[in-house]
């Protein structure tokens, strides 16, 4: 028997256990909840909201600096939007002293993340194909749903209830951003304290990610992996997720070439795919 869909979100709560759900393939009783990275993932935020964001912040404290999307891309290594204007701002001002490096990383960050939400106001993003019926299906059998993210969790909540239409918190049971720990990713702390809030064993719960960074950082929670690659992640290596595909669900000629033996090209990612990630037959890494 198929897992039960439904065409509106609803709110099930996530309990201790999760709810009983509707008769579901074998197997699908050992999946129990979903954590979703954010940017890239979730939206295709990068190029659309972060970067001009950046640049923005740069020109309204007066600095000459603009990144331009090949610089971006090299920048991205640096995981986090504190960080990664850290990391520039040694390489451009190398007599400040670290105080002041840090002191104006922390102040522009501020801006940058004001600026966003100028942006989201005027511009709000849209989920990427295939994700608003993964969170409906999960949702309505039962499963919880978790963000573990390296951005500002106050972002990912503003950002996320635009683009679902409806409060974030009527879909998601936790939101974990990299303000809330100490290591950002590859570093495991979001999914940690993620897998903590939902209060599932990680053997229950599948990661779906966008980068090599992110893949590192589920894995080191132990999390098996389904990655959902962007025009900014395409040629990364991926190697240890269980699955790789160009999208959740493939849009025009969007192939899987990853996951070719496992979702025929064109088909969507759907529950029972994952159910059978978890499978005992299935090899986890």
């Amino acid at each position: 028997m198929a897992l039960s869909r439904t065409q509106d979100f609803l709110r099930i709560p996530c309990p201790d256990q999760p709810v009983s759900r509707v008769s579901t393939p074998q197997g699908c009783a050992q999946l129990q909840g979903l954590i979703f990275d954010f940017d890239g993932t979730l939206v295709d935020s990068e190029l659309e909201l972060h970067l001009p964001a950046f640049n923005q912040a740069f020109a309204d404290a007066g600095l000459p600096w603009h990144w331009d999307v090949p610089r971006y891309l090299q920048l991205l290594a640096v995981p986090g939007g504190r960080q990664r204007i850290r990391a520039w701002i040694e390489t451009q001002c190398p007599d400040m002293d670290t105080k002041g490096r840090d002191t104006l990383a922390t102040e522009l960050h501020a801006a940058k993340n004001a600026r966003i939400q100028q942006r989201l106001e005027q511009h709000p993003l849209t989920l990427r194909p295939g994700v608003r019926t993964l969170l409906t299906d999960a949702q309505h059998n039962g499963l919880c749903l978790g963000i573990a993210s390296t951005a500002h969790s106050k972002t990912i909540e503003s950002t996320m209830t635009q683009a679902l239409e409806v409060d974030v918190w009527t879909i998601f049971d936790c939101i974990v951003g990299g303000n809330q720990v100490e290591r950002v990713k590859p570093a495991p702390d979001v999914y940690l304290k993620a897998l903590q809030q939902l209060q599932l064993d990680e053997s229950r719960v599948i990661a779906i990610e966008d980068s090599q960074t992110g893949l590192a950082a589920a894995r080191a929670a132990g999390l098996v992996t389904v990655i959902s690659r962007n025009t900014l992640t395409r040629d990364e290596d991926f190697t240890g997720a269980a699955l790789v595909l160009n999208e959740i669900a493939p849009t025009g000629d969007e192939a899987t070439p990853d996951a070719s033996e496992k979702i025929p090209a064109g088909r969507a990612l759907t529950l029972e795919h994952l159910c059978a990630l978890l499978s005992p037959g299935h090899t986890r890494f």
